[in-house]
């Protein structure tokens, strides 16, 4: 594991764009929770939304639904990750009320759970959110959840490396 683990670190930190990194981080940790699919989302502080920019295993044009999410007001987990700035665990999709307006999504998807953890720097200032869509209910384990939040911390300190070499402090790659 240790190996596995040091592999996906230098992966991270060698990628190009944070689009590249988000993407290795969705696959990443929907491996490891076994989760059916996963999806990555870039924290624009200009519109203060989210953008969908890697997903995995979706059927082409599922996600398009979402566009831009503004973190004041979309009722998706990924939103409410990111306002509350703390993962958000939905074990039963049917269950949870703010979840209503994408029950059509997550029944062509076969959707049960899902489990959505934000990107914060070391200032705490929100650079994204991934998720991990399960196709039963979501049960991942506490290891399993602190696994995702350290693999979350590696790609966020990626990230401010990628910018801090890049020169730019706000968003890149991210049309």
């Amino acid at each position: 594991m240790e190996l596995l683990t040091a592999r996906f670190v230098d992966q991270l930190f060698s990628s190009p764009s944070e689009i590249m990194i988000m993407d290795q981080l969705a696959e990443w940790n929907r491996q490891h929770l076994d989760a059916r699919y996963a999806s990555a989302q870039t924290y624009n502080p200009g519109t203060k939304s989210l953008r969908v920019v890697a997903h995995r295993e979706f059927a082409p044009g599922l996600m398009d639904q979402f566009g831009d999410m503004r973190i004041a007001t979309s009722s998706t987990v990924c939103a409410r990750a990111a306002r509350l700035r703390s993962a958000i665990l939905i074990p039963d999709v049917t269950a949870d009320k703010d979840w209503t307006p994408y029950l059509s999504f997550s029944e062509a998807a076969g959707i049960g759970g899902v489990l959505s953890t934000p990107l914060l720097s070391k200032a705490g200032d929100l650079l994204g959110v991934t998720s991990c869509h399960f196709a039963n209910h979501a049960k991942p384990t506490a290891k399993e959840l602190n696994f995702v939040r350290v693999s979350c911390e590696f790609a966020s300190d990626a990230i401010a490396e990628l910018r801090w070499r890049n020169g730019h402090q706000g968003v890149t790659d991210v049309a």
